[in-house]
């Protein structure tokens, strides 16, 4: 039995609503060239950020150096950070008080200084291990936020090409020209799902292969704006955001192109979506997905050979 026919909003292109929301999932870079978020990329962002909180909220009191809680004690990992930079601070402390004060340098068995150092780095050791993990604890969070899965996707319509990098190689295909589907050569497509109330897959991304040379094969791309974890921002975003790269690529002057800005919250979009959606953006450090000029000398590379078509076998999903 065939599925009943989709209902999208009518010249998606140009309803402003449509527009403020599709550009959550693409990024003018200039007046030939737009970038679109890869899925996954965004959703194994978000779990990054989540990861982070949960570490950073967890042990955040371990940090305390005392000025938080009422008996002025330190947290466990700033002691554990504290004996391995200062320990022998912590050995001078703990000879003192159990020093003979009859008998100045020395314990009441006999024991002098040097000794009991000894033994005490032979019982306990120097907190190295201590130490570290603390420090571990504060650098792994910081390396988790700032860290980001990038791999958009680029549209250039000027010299009608799609590309991106993956595990250090170019991918990049040329689209043919004077059509109206010119991204038919890349199979794009919205995946079925049978299993849910709509076989039309309201929440998912729109899929196209491009041809990855290390497998000589075609690599399936998942893209659009992800809400948290694998949703699309806006139901049927991935139709939609199929009409407007198409209109892109062969409209030599879409007009919603001009319309596109800052990622601020859509009308039809919940607060809860566009939350989670800047957490997968939200670091401190710049990311640059494309560098700028090895990126250019491999578009100039594959231009001087450009290919136009996807390889026989394709990798699976």
């Amino acid at each position: 039995m065939a599925p009943p026919p989709i209902q999208l909003i009518p010249s998606p292109t140009e309803n402003p609503d449509v527009v403020e929301a599709i550009n959550l999932s693409i990024t003018r870079i200039d007046k030939d060239t737009i970038e679109v978020p890869s899925m996954v990329a965004m959703g194994i962002n978000v779990w990054l950020k989540i990861i982070f909180f949960a570490i950073f909220f967890g042990s955040i009191s371990g940090y305390d150096p005392g000025w938080f809680t009422k008996d002025g004690s330190p947290g466990v990992y700033y002691q554990d950070i504290h004996h391995m930079l200062f320990r022998e601070e912590s050995i001078i402390s703990t000879f003192e008080f159990y020093e003979d004060k009859n008998n100045p340098g020395f314990l009441k068995d006999g024991t002098n200084y040097q000794d009991f150092k000894a033994e005490l780095l032979a019982l306990h050791g120097r907190g190295i291990g201590a130490g570290l993990f603390a420090i571990g604890l504060l650098v792994v969070p910081w390396i988790l936020f700032n860290i980001s899965v990038q791999n958009p996707v680029r549209f250039d319509r000027k010299r009608r090409i799609v590309y991106t990098w993956s595990r250090g190689c170019f991918m990049c295909i040329q689209l043919p020209e004077n059509t109206g589907d010119p991204l038919a050569q890349i199979r794009a497509h919205i995946p079925h799902a049978p299993k849910v109330k709509d076989p039309h897959n309201p929440d998912g991304a729109l899929v196209f292969w491009l041809p990855f040379p290390k497998k000589e094969a075609n690599m399936p791309i998942g893209v659009g704006a992800n809400c948290f974890i694998a949703r699309a921002a806006i139901r049927y975003q991935a139709h939609y955001l199929r009409t407007f790269i198409t209109d892109f690529m062969t409209n030599p002057d879409p007009q919603w192109l001009n319309q596109l800005g800052p990622k601020r919250k859509p009308k039809y979009v919940l607060w809860m979506d566009y939350f989670f959606y800047n957490i997968a953006r939200l670091q401190l450090l710049p990311q640059f997905a494309f560098k700028k000029r090895k990126t250019e000398k491999a578009i100039e590379a594959f231009m001087q050979n450009p290919r136009t078509d996807l390889y026989p076998q394709d990798l699976p999903y």
